[in-house]
């Protein structure tokens, strides 16, 4: 029996590729997550830069409280079964106005994985709507399997470094949009085709996002990411499980596990065609 996803939304999410909303913390949860994010965020005078995006629970010990939600955990093992990796934790922050957006994609594309089964969650700590550009998606495009990348959009308001675009006729007039209020989370296969629009409303739009799989998925590149062990065990060894939550902002080791993980998984994102990897800081 599934532990928070309803059988019907395990069958919508290998059906559809998708699922959305789950309620996985309340609001006030949230806006207190929040509350630290942007108390960190005025400590260094500006939002978070460069490799504080990528894999951030191993820097701000906030975000880990995301990654090891029980609520979140619990819908992912709905999909994924009891043993449960992380391979990635990134920041999806849109500031009003800006005109930052995603352009559409596949997680997939630079993760190197066989078999490509992996699930994100997107968790939102604003509100996460049309007004604010929320995640939209193409239903059952996972289907499709892991599809070529164009590199057609490379600019400062595509949060994608590589500005990569996946080569599909995208009829946007079936792309299905995941509103989420704070304290909420939606889930898509890493091969489902998705996109969000830029932020027109007065507000952030934040949001972290946690890619997980089993153990029993292989790297099929040269370079080696690292991954965290969030729940369950590890009886393959695909991966080195030195990935450590961070024990305080400012701790030194932290941030330079921090440090190493990110280098290692973005020499992976190089090898495996992004070759802007780096251009984010």
């Amino acid at each position: 029996m599934p532990k928070i996803l309803t059988a019907e939304q395990v069958e919508q999410y290998h059906r559809d590729g998708f699922v959305s909303p789950v309620r996985v913390m309340s609001e006030e949860e949230a806006v207190e997550l929040r509350r630290k994010l942007e108390e960190f965020e005025a400590t260094q005078g500006g939002s978070l830069q460069g490799t504080q995006r990528t894999k951030a629970c191993l820097r701000l010990p906030f975000v880990y409280d995301i990654v090891s939600n029980a609520n979140v955990l619990d819908a992912i093992e709905d999909l994924t079964g009891p043993d449960i990796l992380m391979y990635q934790n990134g920041a999806w922050i849109k500031e009003p106005e800006l005109g930052t957006y995603v352009s559409w994609h596949q997680d997939i594309s630079y993760f190197g994985m066989d078999p490509p089964d992996l699930v994100t969650a997107w968790v939102a700590l604003s509100p996460a709507d049309m007004d604010s550009g929320c995640i939209q998606v193409l239903p059952g495009s996972q289907k499709l399997g892991m599809l070529p990348v164009e590199y057609t959009e490379v600019n400062p308001t595509n949060m994608l470094a590589s500005g990569q675009r996946v080569v599909h006729d995208v009829d946007e007039s079936q792309a299905v949009p995941m509103p989420l209020r704070p304290g909420e989370m939606s889930l898509h296969h890493v091969c489902l085709i998705h996109s969000s629009l830029p932020n027109h409303s007065p507000d952030r739009r934040i949001g972290f996002s946690v890619a997980c799989m089993a153990p029993h998925i292989r790297q099929t590149t040269k370079a080696k990411a690292t991954a965290m062990l969030l729940r369950g065990e590890d009886r393959y060894g695909n991966y080195v499980l030195d990935e450590k939550p961070a024990t305080a902002i400012d701790d030194p080791e932290s941030i330079a596990r921090h440090e190493k993980a990110v280098s290692l998984y973005r020499t992976k994102v190089e090898e495996c065609g992004n070759s802007n990897a780096w251009r984010l800081g």
